[in-house]
């Protein structure tokens, strides 16, 4: 399998990103296609081989010296690795930071701006399930992953499960101030009492159509995370509809 690329895991290791089948037609690697655009635009990038670009690379980036295709190998290598000769460094800060000290500053908890009520009794967590990748257009595509994980669901603790009189497996409808979706519901543990948890890689019960976009007043980060919900059982011509 030849290389193609370089890409570096967010736990610091650098792997080399090799072909697994041919391309299709005049399909070619970004690498070969980004060197043509720039040498027309002006700037020729003669390169010849993703490692003549990493060692350019390795060699303007002080995290990234001492790397080398031959030394990636089959499974990567941690950054800084200064010494070719030395083991890479394992933990980033062992002693101090960059600039000394870590700083610190406190911070006081701010509640979620829409708490569960009667109305909307439960805690709506989204997040990924293992098989999939945000938005699911890669990985839905991919049979294998497809079969392990093919439709949306809600993961219910057991015991709001038997209150709700609902079976895991069942479809049901969760609801927030801003839309409903209909889905599966799950049996799961992983999800605490009072909280429900909807993947958000299925467009066909998109889970952001109730979540809450309003923003941290510091970070301006939406509330994407965290709303109230209810859920409720589907009306069998309802279920029949979502079926066909």
């Amino acid at each position: 399998m030849r290389p193609i690329c370089t890409y570096t895991n967010t736990d610091r290791r650098v792997q080399i990103g090799r072909k697994a089948i041919e391309s299709p037609g005049q399909a070619r690697p970004d690498w070969q296609i980004i060197c043509e655009i720039s040498t027309r635009m002006g700037y020729p990038m003669p390169y010849n081989s993703p490692e003549e670009v990493f060692r350019e690379l390795a060699s303007l980036s002080p995290s990234l010296a001492g790397l080398s295709y031959a030394r990636l190998g089959t499974t990567g290598e941690l950054w800084p690795c200064p010494d070719p000769d030395q083991p890479a460094q394992e933990v980033l800060f062992s002693e101090d930071f960059p600039k000394g000290r870590g700083k610190f500053v406190p911070a006081e908890f701010a509640p979620a701006k829409e708490l569960p009520d009667t109305e909307f009794p439960f805690v709506l967590n989204t997040g990924r399930v293992l098989e999939h990748w945000h938005t699911g257009t890669m990985t839905r595509r991919s049979k294998a992953l497809d079969a392990i994980e093919p439709e949306p669901f809600v993961e219910i603790h057991p015991e709001d499960m038997y209150a709700l009189g609902m079976q895991d497996g069942e479809l049901v409808r969760v609801r927030s101030r801003r839309g409903s979706i209909v889905l599966k519901a799950r049996i799961g543990v992983r999800t605490q009492k009072g909280s429900v948890f909807i993947p958000f890689h299925f467009r066909e019960a998109a889970a952001n159509l109730l979540t809450n976009d309003v923003l941290d007043p510091y970070g301006k980060i939406p509330e994407f995370k965290f709303c109230a919900v209810k859920v409720e059982k589907v009306r069998a011509e309802d279920a029949q509809e979502v079926a066909a």
